[in-house]
């Protein structure tokens, strides 16, 4: 998953890191490189916003022995996806739009080690937990304007711990 690990002509949206321009066909071959050698296509940010974070809002490493809640205002975007990597032999755990229990306008969901009420996300044998949020339809988000506020990045709040 290309994360953290590569911070050049990253940018950081809070606790979210994003490469915009890294399908841009005119780019850097080193950043298209560093997607391409983690098995994903780098997507143009006319198609896709894709936002990534290994660490709750408090900027602590995130861990299976932990059980966070993620909050968001539904999204404008016509289509969008949370997914949790790190699984250890196991499958991204993934919720989209079409699968979110919601009160009103307010997304919330827990990832956690253990079965919960709502909307979750199995953080299960997780090493090397890490957040994936895309936004579809990129085009109509950035003409909303950019920064996690205008863009409407969600929360991730560390509950509890055992």
């Amino acid at each position: 998953m290309t994360t953290e690990q590569s911070p050049f002509f990253a940018h950081k949206y809070g606790n979210w890191n994003n490469w915009p321009v890294a399908g841009n066909p005119a780019n850097n071959p080193y950043t298209q490189a560093k997607f391409i050698a983690n098995g994903q296509l780098p997507e143009h940010f006319s198609e896709v916003l894709t936002f990534y974070r290994s660490e709750d809002d408090g900027g602590d490493k995130l861990t299976e022995d932990c059980t966070y809640l993620m909050s968001i205002d539904r999204p404008t975007a016509r289509r969008w996806s949370i997914t949790l990597t790190g699984n250890a032999g196991g499958a991204p755990q993934v919720l989209t739009q079409n699968d979110v229990i919601s009160m009103g306008e307010k997304v919330t969901v827990l990832l956690s080690n253990s079965p919960q009420p709502g909307n979750w996300l199995r953080m299960s044998n997780a090493d090397d937990p890490r957040v994936v949020f895309r936004l579809y339809d990129g085009d109509t988000i950035t003409a909303q304007g950019t920064g996690s506020g205008a863009l409407g990045l969600p929360s991730l709040t560390r509950v509890s711990c055992s």
